[in-house]
């Protein structure tokens, strides 16, 4: 009966420390997300502050179309806007390209073209 009675807080002690350890794996998990979200913003906003520091109608609008548009960065974002910068730097009048109000044009020709047979529509999204 003491056996069986050890054996049972022996369980019970093992299962309150591995309950412990779990939510410790999850809290590190959830700060190293976080730490890495940080990151990920940080390194948008200086691209984009660079940008801005052009002082060009086009660049200055796709920035903000960029910031409404992707207020929290993900990889393949930077990645892309760190395409889009290079591309700027290497020609600034290209930044009217990447802005939502050419995306729209586009996306508006489409919508016209496949909105009557297929009854969908287009989203448009600055960038690439």
């Amino acid at each position: 009966m003491r056996f069986v009675f050890l054996a049972l807080v022996a369980v019970f002690v093992a299962s309150i420390i591995a309950n412990g350890l779990g939510r410790d794996a999850d809290v590190k998990l959830a700060i190293h997300q976080s730490e890495a979200q940080a990151k990920l913003d940080e390194e948008q906003r200086a691209i984009l502050t660079r940008l801005e520091a052009k002082k060009d109608a086009k660049v200055s609008e796709f920035v903000q179309d960029w910031r409404r548009e992707y207020p929290k960065a993900s990889a393949e974002q930077l990645q892309e806007l760190r395409l889009i910068e290079q591309k700027i730097n290497n020609d600034i009048t290209v930044a009217a390209d990447f802005t939502l109000a050419a995306h729209q044009k586009k996306v508006d020709k489409i919508n016209a073209a496949f909105t009557a047979p297929f009854g969908g529509k287009v989203e448009a999204k600055p960038g690439l």
